[in-house]
């Protein structure tokens, strides 16, 4: 189940990822490294926001509704009711305090930022609900809502593009109306796969309320660690430096694919186990593939670095070349630390991985007021990295101390951690049998030309003879 869920998700996150390197191609072709740095101002705040006004709950929901199906109804019920109170409310905070983050940017930026606050209330709802399909482990479900979110805004891109129309106005545009696609499916897919009856309950709400709390600060120390840099940027840099890391984070975004599916599909299945050793098992098995497989992806992508950026975006922004190079160094760091967190909170220790997020959060704001200053983007690279090994060292530190194991026997790679497909037996195996396949459609087309050729001349003869 596991290794289905994970290959789902990660089918989903790459072809996310290639629909958000698409949409980076193309909105940094139209708006150049300026604009692009003014997209992702409008876009992030109202972000920060919506993930505030969640509390922790979609964790929450994942975990109880991998516990107990019976608590869907009563959760969703609960997600609808937050939605109208919380989230409305949020958005009108956002419409007012935006202005006040974001005033030195120009007077069309602010106010694109305040309408595209109205995702808020829309994104609160789609990942509550998320959380109720990712505890039920309905993935596929999931895999919509969130392809539909990136699908509708690659082709509103291309089409956008190809019309010369592809605006700072029209990109917002369209991310609002991705948002509203991928809620349209979420509350389709909840409908069809779970149906929630109306079913007010404070007991669920208060027993979500206490887990999510306790993994509230980790969620928002983490997005600090993950996003801090640019929040910071935001206020600090121009507009043409924003546009560049944005960018060079886009880009070294590819080597978090496999640790966000990993991590996305292995909570809920931890979660739900029975056997907690079994569980510890999964979830160390799970680091060590995944950081083998991102050592392995990050040498070839660090040797071609500057042929992506000149080829894809241009000679624009070339010299943001080592701070790409400097963000995958991070990527590989934080997908370990990804994993490590998840299964801490698949084995019920939100508040451990709190502390390891928060500690990184400690670490990095004090880095980036050092660097960023004196460095810029480089320092805020930097500082990335030295945020996420802390966050590493300290959730791991916690889950060999939990589990009662050690480093050796969490990190040593093992024969059996190799899929069985990719072990040589195995992969000789597939080897013939494509080649057996290919074989037999070679001598089925030769057959049937045979065939055709021998029912072509009879029906010759047999015209001839009439």
């Amino acid at each position: 189940m596991l290794k289905r869920n994970i290959k789902l998700v990660f089918s989903t996150n790459a072809l996310m990822l290639c629909s958000g390197v698409v949409t980076s191609l193309l909105s940094a072709w139209a708006l150049g490294p300026e604009g692009r740095g003014d997209l992702m101002v409008v876009l992030m705040w109202p972000g920060i926001f919506a993930m505030l006004s969640e509390f922790g709950l979609p964790t929450a929901y994942r975990f109880w509704t991998a516990k107990d199906l019976d608590n869907v109804s009563p959760l969703f019920t609960c997600a609808v009711i937050l939605t109208l109170i919380v989230g409305l409310l949020t958005w009108g905070l956002a419409w007012v305090v935006i202005p006040m983050m974001i005033g030195h940017r120009s007077q069309a930026v602010v106010y694109l930022a305040q309408i595209y606050a109205i995702v808020i209330p829309m994104t609160l709802l789609t990942d509550l609900i998320r959380g109720l399909l990712e505890g039920a482990r309905r993935f596929q479900w999931v895999a919509a809502l969130r392809l539909i979110f990136f699908g509708v805004q690659a082709v509103s891109y291309v089409g956008l593009w190809f019309m010369d129309r592809l605006t700072l106005a029209a990109a917002m545009y369209t991310m609002i109306g991705s948002a509203i696609a991928s809620l349209i499916v979420a509350l389709i897919a909840v409908w069809y796969e779970l149906r929630p009856r109306w079913q007010p309950a404070l007991g669920p709400l208060k027993t979500a309320l206490r887990f999510g709390v306790k993994d509230y600060p980790g969620i928002l120390t983490e997005f600090v660690n993950w996003r801090l840099d640019l929040m910071m940027l935001v206020n600090f840099a121009s507009s043409t430096s924003i546009g560049l890391y944005s960018i060079a984070v886009r880009l070294s975004d590819i080597t978090t694919v496999l640790a966000s599916s990993v991590g996305d599909a292995l909570m809920p299945e931890v979660a739900a186990s029975r056997d907690g050793k079994e569980a510890t098992k999964v979830v160390t098995r799970s680091l060590r593939l995944t950081l083998a497989a991102h050592l392995l992806l990050l040498v070839p992508l660090w040797i071609a670095a500057p042929y992506i950026l000149y080829f894809a975006y241009g000679d624009g922004f070339v010299p943001v070349t080592d701070v790409l190079r400097l963000l995958m160094i991070a990527s590989v760091i934080w997908s370990g630390g990804a994993i490590v967190i998840s299964g801490l909170n698949g084995l019920g220790h939100p508040g451990l991985s709190t502390i390891a997020r928060l500690s990184a959060a400690i670490v990095m704001v004090i880095a980036l007021l050092a660097w960023l200053p004196r460095w810029g983007i480089k320092g805020a690279a930097l500082a990335s990295i030295t945020g996420y090994s802390v966050m590493f060292v300290v959730a791991l530190f916690s889950l060999l101390r939990q589990q009662k194991i050690g480093l050796w026997e969490c990190l040593r790679p093992r024969l059996n951690d190799v899929p069985e497909i990719l072990k040589p037996a195995n992969l000789r195996t597939e080897f013939l049998r494509y080649i057996g396949r290919a074989t037999a459609t070679k001598a089925q087309g030769g057959e049937a030309l045979a065939t055709g050729a021998i029912e072509s001349f009879v029906g010759s003869e047999i015209l001839r003879d009439a």
